[in-house]
């Protein structure tokens, strides 16, 4: 299980929500303010955090959304009480997983960490293939930049050639190295990490 978070102004919830946590065998961290928590917190890890919606100074909105400024993979549940409703689904137009009613359904609270496990797992794992697509995409050369954008737009090499003033030939050795260095077998590759990573 990831790392496991609590933010509430309320050290009663706090109290009860860690109390039924640790029955499922879960030990989280637990935060009386947003301050405490993105002071201490490595938004850059796998994790899942429930935040309490309404709190004095950062609420959880706020807190949400620079959780997200962040580009964090921390997947979010919102805590809300029987009056914000409306703002728990405005927390999840804004990326939060889901939001808890207090107080807080066990059976419930179970099957959404089981979904924000796996969610902020999978998120961390994209985020790191992005950063090594991104780092393969250093290795280029400047004219290996332009042959891999021409071949990507679907150009063929003597079209290639011609626009960028060079030899069929070195064309074809400037996409044999640019495949090399993003270890991908075809365009077909290439074009699809660069899709799916959005790049």
């Amino acid at each position: 299980m990831s790392r496991l978070y609590l933010v509430d102004d309320d050290q009663d919830v706090l109290d009860s929500l860690n109390w039924m946590l640790e029955g499922m065998g879960y030990t989280p961290e637990t935060f009386l303010n947003a301050d405490s928590f993105l002071a201490k917190v490595d938004l850059k890890q796998p994790g899942v955090a429930i935040l309490d919606i309404q709190m004095p100074g950062i609420d959880g909105l706020e807190l949400l959304r620079r959780i997200r400024q962040h580009e964090s993979p921390l997947s979010i549940i919102m805590l809300t009480g029987h009056g914000t409703i409306s703002m728990a689904v405005q927390a999840i137009q804004e990326g939060a997983l889901d939001f808890l009613e207090k107080p807080a359904d066990g059976d419930r609270l179970i099957s959404l960490l089981k979904k924000a496990s796996e969610a902020t797992e999978d998120a961390f794992t994209q985020q790191q293939l992005k950063q090594r697509i991104i780092q393969r995409l250093a290795l280029l050369t400047p004219r290996e930049q332009q042959v891999m954008s021409c071949v990507l737009a679907g150009k063929l090499n003597k079209v290639v050639a011609a626009e960028l003033n060079v030899a069929q030939r070195t064309v074809e050795l400037h996409r044999q190295k640019v495949m090399q260095k993003m270890q991908v077998s075809n365009v077909a590759e290439l074009a699809y990490l660069m899709a799916v990573h959005n790049i």
